[in-house]
């Protein structure tokens, strides 16, 4: 990964696997309820995508 890293926040996940995403992120990239987002691998990391990035 290149560039500068910041931390937005961090989530837990629940026993059924869900995971709150924090305002700061949901406000920062635009993020409303119903979007799909998508899971994806890169070099080892865990990197989430709005899917209309895609």
């Amino acid at each position: 990964m290149t560039g500068k890293r910041e931390v937005l926040g961090m989530g837990k996940l629940t026993y059924k696997f869900q995971i709150t995403i924090p305002k700061k992120v949901r406000e920062r990239f635009n993020l409303k309820e119903g979007e799909t987002l998508v899971f994806v691998e890169e070099n080892g990391k865990l990197i989430v995508v709005k899917s209309t990035e895609l």
